[in-house]
């Protein structure tokens, strides 16, 4: 699976505290290109990362535009994750 964010959801994905190694691998070995981050791993490590990102703005663990960031990455990995995510 491959994912395209922006300069900005890839600052918020840095911000995120204590990862899983499979997410922080996904994370700090994306490929930029053009201002864009390209997230490259297997569907599991991507729904690891969802998990992370709920639990970051489910426990409130990130700022109001770090969230609204990691929303925007959850919605290009899966659009359905909104609705459990919380939105």
């Amino acid at each position: 699976m491959k994912v395209i964010v922006s300069r900005a959801q890839y600052s918020a994905l840095m911000s995120i505290y204590g990862p899983p190694e499979n997410v922080h691998y996904l994370i700090m070995c994306s490929q930029p290109k053009d201002g864009k981050f390209t997230l490259q791993g297997e569907t599991e490590v991507f729904s690891d990362l969802l998990s992370v990102i709920s639990e970051e703005i489910g426990v409130g663990l990130c700022s109001k535009t770090n969230a609204m960031h990691l929303l925007g990455v959850c919605k290009k990995i899966d659009p359905s994750s909104l609705d459990w995510i919380g939105m």
